[in-house]
């Protein structure tokens, strides 16, 4: 049988040296077999509750300001991919997703002209007016730098849960690492009943508010401030969908397709999506975080995992063996054949075609033919 709910892990068990044999054996169960975990008690080393009740606030403020304010800091005058993207106008696994939002990151300067075009994705971001917003800008600043330090903590022990040293993943990260994270807002069914496709001829009647996928980066941590508990569902290895339970206060952790490559698939990547919240239950605010890689880096293997962790893995893998899901088309090149930022540039391409066919039309005709292949 797969798992059929999400693991609970209390991270205050990795810090007490009688407790933390626990920790890490309750953590490698999740990251092999499940992929996806509920993390509690992490506010030692993370955000606090107050830090969560902010980002709440403004995320809410911020969809509830004028269209023309939310438009002025659109994805559109982007070439990073940061910034607003107005409902309806994201297509993952050939449907629309429902939802608006706006994707941020750790401040960077722009790339010179003389890098490589995938860097792009790297650079500043596009913040709402001021004059609107006053708090929206140093809030998500603090959220992104104490999310940062918690998934540097929490990487290292994934690490050792797997039976690696706490520093063999250090090598992927570079100072000033960029991390990325999105503010969405999921209108319930009600609500879209007279909405319309920015991005494709569909309707909502799909049901999806993002599509079944995988993540491309190292490891996700998402905030879920608003009370709906039958939207987030994660794909088991025998098909089926199970929910994702709304933990007050909990962050729902989960692997990345990046670590999945770089522990010879150890760390399970696993399929999930999210439901357009049923009439009646208001908007739902999800708030992910994505730890990110050095871009110039490749999805090289780590070296030292035990061969009981592996042994583990192969026992997982033959569960899968009598299913298939179709996921849409995903960009994951060959382990160590390309830098990281070659895939992630790519899906950030097919993600926002608008945004592609302003900064990058000739990429984006060139990622569409292979799409249709």
């Amino acid at each position: 049988m797969s798992f059929q709910q999400i693991p609970v892990i209390d991270l205050e068990l990795a810090f007490d040296p009688k407790t933390k044999p626990e920790f890490l054996e309750n953590l490698r169960h999740a990251l092999i077999e499940v992929g996806f975990l509920h993390l509690i008690n992490y506010e030692t080393v993370g955000p606090t509750r107050k830090d969560l009740e902010q980002i709440k606030e403004q995320a809410e403020r911020f969809f509830e300001l004028p269209e023309e304010v939310k438009l002025g800091c659109e994805m559109i005058h982007s070439p990073h991919f940061l910034g607003y993207t107005r409902l309806a106008n994201e297509v993952t696994a050939s449907h629309t997703d429902w939802r608006e939002q706006i994707d941020l990151g750790t401040e960077l300067p722009a790339p010179g002209p003389d890098e490589p075009i995938y860097r792009n994705i790297e650079g500043p971001n596009l913040w709402p007016d001021a004059k609107y917003a006053p708090d929206f800008k140093p809030v998500v600043l603090i959220h992104i730098e104490k999310m940062t330090r918690l998934g540097t903590i929490f990487r290292k022990l994934v690490c050792e849960a797997i039976g690696l040293d706490s520093t063999s993943l250090d090598g992927y990260f570079k100072p000033n690492q960029q991390c990325k994270m999105k503010i969405i807002a999921y209108p319930d069914s009600g609500q879209l009943s007279n909405e319309s496709s920015k991005a494709l001829d569909d309707k909502p009647s799909t049901g999806q508010g993002c599509g079944p996928h995988r993540d491309s980066d190292l490891l996700t941590y998402i905030y879920q401030p608003t009370t709906h508990s039958e939207s987030l569902q994660v794909q088991n290895f025998q098909g089926k969908w199970v929910t994702v339970d709304n933990i007050p206060n909990a962050l729902v952790v989960n692997a990345g397709q990046t670590l999945e490559a770089i522990t010879q698939g150890v760390c399970k990547a696993t399929i999930h999506r999210v439901l357009i919240p049923k009439a009646g239950s208001g908007t739902r605010i999800s708030i992910p975080f994505f730890q990110t890689i050095d871009l110039d880096s490749h999805k090289s293997v780590a070296k030292g995992i035990s061969k009981e962790v592996l042994h583990m893995k192969d026992e997982r893998d033959e569960k899968i063996l009598n299913w298939a899901v179709d996921v849409g088309f995903q960009f994951s090149p060959e382990v160590g054949k390309f830098p990281v930022g070659h895939a992630v540039f790519k899906n950030r391409i097919k993600s926002h075609q608008d945004v592609s066919a302003k900064w990058y039309p000739s990429i984006l005709k060139e990622v569409l033919a292979e799409y249709k292949t």
